[in-house]
């Protein structure tokens, strides 16, 4: 009998306990041993979580410094014993290729398991040089990676063209279709009339000045909702106020991961507006596939990933036109069948693509592939 493959796992977003999902399916294949390691603490989805001390045997938390933003995390304590003591035959980065715990990873690698294959992840889908010590550390990084997996086809791209020739896969960001499960809307709108969600961050490349905007030109008796904290939102109420839509713009501000769901079942349809800038791109848009998953059909932009994440599912307008989302609003609201097909279509697609299911069996597919 074969031994099992022993996989260390380095994952900021385990702060997150709804991301745990990863770590279950993967410690379901018989052939996989795995360890995971993450901060005590940390940014997800735009706020903090702190995870003082995990109760999985899997999983282990660790004080990290410059903890502020996950490029520069960097452990102080633990990481080091995780490599020594587990002795991995695989060690599996979850953070970008340049992030101090890239470099700090494969330092102690070199002392502790020279042998192990390092497999990375990335999001970044613009090509950006970086400044020492991160442009050295993805230099080397993508010098000794035997593998790497990405978000989006844009990602794989960037890889590319920075020169690491290794297999590289498309990877989702999974979600759990039974925390996120299927409400199917019939097409009809309610008497108080259409309520267009978004949920992320309140900043203005996201998009949420363009939907403001659409929101004044749709009219029908229209609601949006605006879940999410950001420095904009003070801009973003302003606005509202200013296009006489204060009585149709709530703003409820964040809400923990685990009640995304709940607040999503209220939409009859996501908007998903974003603006691509110099330095940042949609990279996925993880909100999209949580609601395709609700039955909540998704209207969003051409900026990034979008589209490819969308797909036949969603209806895809171009970004930074608000009267282009304001009429793809429209169509969708005055058309209940559309809007019960779309419902159904998204749901199906998140079961065929986008589950931490497929998303561990494409990482053990990965670490099969390098041993």
């Amino acid at each position: 009998m074969r031994a099992k493959i022993k996989v260390l796992r380095l994952q900021h977003s385990l702060v997150e306990p709804t991301n745990y999902r990863i770590l279950d399916e993967l410690g379901a294949f018989p052939d996989l041993e795995m360890k995971a390691l993450c901060p005590t603490w940390g940014i997800e989805s735009g706020s903090r979580r702190d995870l003082k001390q995990s109760h999985r045997a899997d999983l282990q938390t660790a004080r990290t410094a410059l903890t502020f933003h996950y490029s520069t995390t960097f452990y102080l304590e633990r990481l080091g014993a995780a490599i020594r003591s587990f002795k991995p035959d695989i060690i599996h980065i979850h953070d970008e290729p340049w992030s101090l715990t890239t470099g700090q990873t494969l330092a102690l690698r070199r002392i502790y398991a020279p042998r192990a294959k390092v497999v990375f992840s990335s999001a970044q889908n613009i090509f950006k040089r970086y400044p020492f010590p991160f442009g050295r550390i993805e230099r080397w990084n993508h010098a000794v990676a035997s593998a790497g997996h990405g978000c989006c086809e844009g990602v794989r791209e960037v890889v590319r063209a920075k020169g690491f020739k290794g297999p590289f896969e498309i990877s989702p960001l999974g979600i759990d279709p039974e925390l996120f499960d299927y409400r199917p809307h019939s097409g009809a709108i309610g008497p108080g009339g259409a309520v267009i969600g978004y949920v992320g961050q309140i900043v203005e490349e996201k998009g949420v000045f363009t939907l403001l905007r659409a929101m004044s030109e749709l009219g029908r008796g229209a609601r949006a909702v605006f879940v999410g904290p950001g420095p904009d939102a003070d801009r973003a109420r302003a606005l509202a106020s200013q296009l006489s839509l204060s009585g149709n713009v709530e703003f409820i501000g964040g809400v923990p991961h685990s009640e995304v769901a709940r607040v999503m079942s209220g939409f009859d349809i996501l908007a998903v507006p974003s603006l691509t800038t110099p330095k940042w791109k949609e990279q996925f848009g993880r909100v999209i596939v949580e609601a395709m998953s609700r039955g909540v059909p998704v209207v969003g932009s051409s900026s990034g990933s979008i589209p490819e994440v969308a797909g036949d599912a969603g209806t895809i307008f171009p970004e930074g036109d608000s009267g282009a989302l304001a009429a793809a609003l429209a169509r969708l609201i005055d058309n209940p069948k559309r809007l019960a097909e779309m419902s159904a279509a998204g749901r199906d697609r998140v079961l065929r693509l986008f589950t931490w299911r497929r998303a561990a069996q494409i990482h053990r597919d990965i670490y099969l592939r390098i041993m």
